[in-house]
Order: structure tokens, then C-alpha cells, then sequence
């Protein structure tokens, strides 16, 4: 729930946002809804500051607002641009983490104020301004209530550096102070949480690879840790193959172009909500400190671009030489446990896995907890690594015991472990630590989890409605192809 404060007139604005339906907005004093905030998820105030008559009193409440524990949009207006930027700065220098400020001045309005709408209207924000408000508070909250984002597409011209590098040359071309910000946000985002990015550019390679090292190279980790697609291909044709090397859900990827035609062909592709238009710098900066203060605190996960990197090699070993063979050289480690687990990452695997999910259970750390008390439940957990990277726990599955047979609650892995066999494996362990002699895979069918479906399919022999009765017999005999390659630790 959006908690919405504000002391002129802002219906409008909500509803071109999208937020403003059956909202029951009053008119309150300044002093009257900063002392009663309360501690929503998520609060967006609308303040006049030219009505504040001492903005000291607004600076303490600031201070405020730092401490709260919700994240928070504030959008001051002033007749006067200075006044407006003194506390904007006052603001930026006390450096809340879970406030985003926006100054209406530098959304590229030609005209933002007009004095002669106060009277008629209730404020002076011109119709122009109020539309480009809204769409950039619309996308400020896409980016804020999204909190896994794991890919971040990015245009190069007039996106991450202003100018054409083609056209203007490397020493034309330059990193203004938004721009500069914005990507320290995403060399935090890569340092702390494993956010991977890719460079999309309709250039010469050789030219963009030199601007990149030249330009970006002082203020993002560039070099090893991005993809790179600098072509003159169409752009949707970089960014259908970064998802397939990826291999993340849709609403994992957000792309940034300040081309809007290019905004409208990836639109066909990837959800709408994600791409994000870029009119100049200071969109580049907010839209990437929402991803920033949205993302900073989830789970670290800093060997992702490795493992993704070495999921290409096993790849290319797979296809050329066949999944046996891979399995066979790649000098494949299992590590299967029951005990000791890492309850925090079965939480991960449960929530945020989508595509091999079968029963999208959505478990909490509390509730597993709980379960792995129960006499009838039993929780597993899978490792694996290779000679190409240690990909640490990649499958939890949760078993119920019935009376005459198991079955399985739950069976997750990891969009990044897909495609080297291990399912089949994973289950014929399971089969053989607790000598089950018949096993039930409960499921959900969705449009996301055809990867666990097209499986389930292959290893079962009969289905209802919500499970599939499990071949135990060809799990067997798949598994026994290859499971001697398989250095399998069990505890």
C-alpha cells in the first residue's frame, strides 16, 4: 500500500500515474502529515515548499524521514528554482538511503511553471509537466517495488555518456554529473549484489569498446563484468540473446535507451513496465537510484556473472560434443544434504525461482523452519561445481510423507544450473536416501515453469490434475548413464 501525502493539489498526477484511483485525498498543513507519517512500505509526498514558513522546520523533518524504514518519493515545488535547489542539495548532502527526490526543473518541461493555473487549478504545474511527473513517478515506483533485478541493459550515446562517440569522437564525447552518479549506483549494485549489466550500441565495435575502457572504465567495473553487444544490428537482436544466456524471468531485466523508438521495438520483447526511456541525464540518475535503494540490501549473489560465463562454455561443450561428454570431462561435484541446511537460500530458491518451480509454494524462512521440525517432511538441499565454477546450492526439494508413498511439495533449481543434467539426478538421489518405493510430484502449471513441465513430462507416467506419479524405473535408467561421473558427497 502507497501511503500519499500531500499539501496542493496533486489528483491529477496520481491518476495519469496510475495510483490516483479511489484515493480520499485531503488538504492538510505541512506540519500536520510529516509529525503523523506513518511507516508504510512505500510514501510519496507532494510538497509545496513555497506554503513551509520555515524551511528549517522542513530540514529536521527531513532528518526525519532518513530514519524511517519505509522508502519514500518526495516531490518539492517551488516558484523558485534556486529555493528549490538549495534543499534539494541540503537533502542529497545529508544522503538519506531510503528517499528519492525529484526536482520537476529537470524533467525537461520547456515550461513547468505557469502562475496563472494556481488559481483555476489548484497548483502551477503546467499540463506538459504533470504528464512527464507522472510517467517518471509511474517508473520510479516499477523500479522501487521491484527488488530483483538482476540484469540491467544499457544504451551507450547520449545514455551513459552525452554525445554520438560515431559522430562527436572519444574526446567529444563526456560524463556529466548525473551520469557520473548514476553509474556508481550500478558498480555498487555490481559489487554488492552480483547485478550483471550489458552494453547495447549501434556502433563500431572497435569505437565503442574504446569509449567504454576511455570513458566508463573510472567509474563502473566494466572490463570483466559486463556483456557487450556493440553492432549495428537491431537492438532486440542483442537483448533476445543476453536473455537466453541469462536465462532470468522477464521482470528480472530492465532496459535503458534514450532512443524511443529502440524503447518501443525491445517493448515487444521484454515487459513494457522495464524499459525505461531515458529524456536526458537526471532520468538516468533517478530511474538507477531507485534500483540502487530497491536492491542494495537483497541477498548477495556475486558469483552469478562467473557462473554465467561458465555456463556458456558448458554450453558450447554440450552442444558440440553432447550432454554425456560434458558430464564425463567436466569433472561434475554434487554435494547432497538433509541436514545443516541453509534454510535462507531454500527461502531464495523458493521465491525466486520461476521457470523449474514446481508447485510455487513460496515458502518463508519461518515456515521452513517449522517443517523441518514436522516428523512427515523432509527438506533437501543440492551444490554443485566443475572445473568451469562452484555454483554453490542450486535445487532444494521438500518431501511429505504419506502412507504409502512420498511426495514431492516442492522441487526448485536454479535458472543458472538448467541444462546439465541434474534433475533426473537430483530425484534418483532422493529416491535412494529415503528407499521410497512410490513418488508423487505435486504441481502448478503456469506459463513460466515450462522448463520443470517439459521435464515432469519426460520421467512420469501418470498425472492428474495437480501431480505426476514418478517412472522410478526410468529415473533409474536415465541416471544410469551417467552417475558415475558424478563425484556425489552426501551428509
Amino acid at each position: 500500500m502507497i501511503n500519499i501525502q500531500r499539501n496542493f493539489f496533486v489528483e491529477n498526477i496520481l491518476i495519469e500515474a496510475g495510483i490516483g484511483e479511489g484515493l480520499n485525498l485531503s488538504k492538510v498543513p505541512y506540519k500536520d502529515y510529516i509529525v503523523n507519517f506513518t511507516n508504510n512500505n512505500l510514501t510519496l509526498i507532494f510538497l509545496d515548499i513555497d506554503r513551509v514558513k520555515n524551511i528549517n522546520y522542513l530540514k529536521n523533518d527531513i532528518k526525519v524521514l532518513k530514519k524511517k524504514h519505509s522508502l519514500i518519493i518526495l516531490v518539492p515545488i517551488s516558484k523558485n528554482e534556486n529555493k528549490l535547489d538549495n534543499l534539494i542539495n541540503y537533502i542529497e548532502k545529508i544522503n538519506p538511503r531510503n528517499l528519492i527526490v525529484i526536482n520537476f526543473f529537470k524533467l525537461g518541461s520547456k515550461k513547468p511553471v505557469d502562475i496563472k493555473r494556481e488559481k483555476i487549478f489548484k497548483n502551477y504545474l503546467t499540463v506538459d509537466l504533470q504528464v512527464i511527473l507522472a510517467k517518471v513517478i509511474k517508473n520510479i515506483l516499477t523500479l522501487l517495488t521491484n527488488t530483483d533485478v538482476r540484469l540491467a541493459s544499457i544504451d551507450l550515446d547520449n545514455t551513459c555518456w552525452t554525445g554520438v562517440i560515431g559522430e562527436d569522437g572519444i574526446k567529444k564525447i563526456f560524463l556529466d554529473t548525473y551520469q557520473k552518479k548514476s553509474l556508481h549506483f550500478i558498480n555498487k549494485l555490481i559489487g554488492i549484489t552480483g547485478l550483471i549489466v550489458s552494453i547495447h550500441s549501434k556502433n563500431n565495435e572497435k569505437l565503442g569498446i574504446k569509449g567504454i575502457n576511455n570513458k566508463l572504465g573510472k567509474y563502473i567495473n566494466i572490463k570483466n563484468k559486463t556483456f557487450k553487444y556493440i553492432n549495428w544490428d537491431p537492438k532486440i537482436n542483442s537483448i533476445k540473446k543476453i536473455t537466453k544466456i541469462v536465462n532470468f524471468s522477464k521482470n528480472n531485466i530492465i532496459y535503458l535507451d534514450d532512443n524511443i523508438s529502440e524503447i518501443k521495438q525491445i517493448n515487444k520483447f521484454l515487459l513494457k513496465k522495464n524499459c525505461f526511456w531515458i529524456k536526458n541525464s537526471y532520468f538516468f540518475y533517478l530511474y538507477l537510484k531507485s534500483l540502487y535503494i530497491s536492491n542494495i540490501n537483497k541477498e548477495k549473489n556475486l558469483n552469478r556473472f562467473k557462473d554465467i560465463k561458465s555456463n556458456i562454455l558448458r554450453s558450447k561443450v554440450a552442444d558440440t560434443e553432447g550432454l554425456l561428454n560434458y558430464i564425463k570431462s567436466s569433472r561434475l561435484r554434487v554435494q547432497f544434504k538433509t541436514k545443516n541446511l541453509n534454510l535462507k537460500r531454500c527461502e531464495e530458491l523458493s521465491n525466486k525461482t520461476n521457470q523449474f518451480n514446481s508447485n510455487y509454494q513460496r515458502y518463508k524462512l519461518a515456515k521452513l523452519k517449522t517443517m523441518q521440525k514436522l516428523k512427515n517432511i523432509r527438506i533437501a538441499t543440492f551444490s554443485a561445481s566443475d572445473k568451469y565454477s562452484d555454483s554453490g546450492v542450486i535445487s532444494n526439494i521438500v518431501l511429505e510423507k504419506k502412507k504409502l508413498n512420498y511426495e514431492i511439495i516442492e522441487f526448485t533449481i536454479s535458472c543458472r544450473a538448467l541444462g546439465r543434467g541434474l534433475e533426473c539426478y537430483f530425484i534418483s538421489q532422493i529416491i535412494k536416501k529415503f528407499s521410497i518405493p512410490k513418488l508423487v510430484i505435486c504441481f502448478v502449471k503456469t506459463d513460466r515453469n515450462k522448463p520443470f513441465i517439459n521435464f515432469a513430462e519426460t520421467i512420469c507416467f501418470k498425472k492428474n490434475k495437480y501431480n505426476y506419479l514418478i517412472d522410478i524405473k526410468k529415473v533409474e535408467k536415465i541416471v544410469k548413464k551417467y552417475e558415475k561421473f558424478i563425484e556425489t558427497k552426501i551428509n
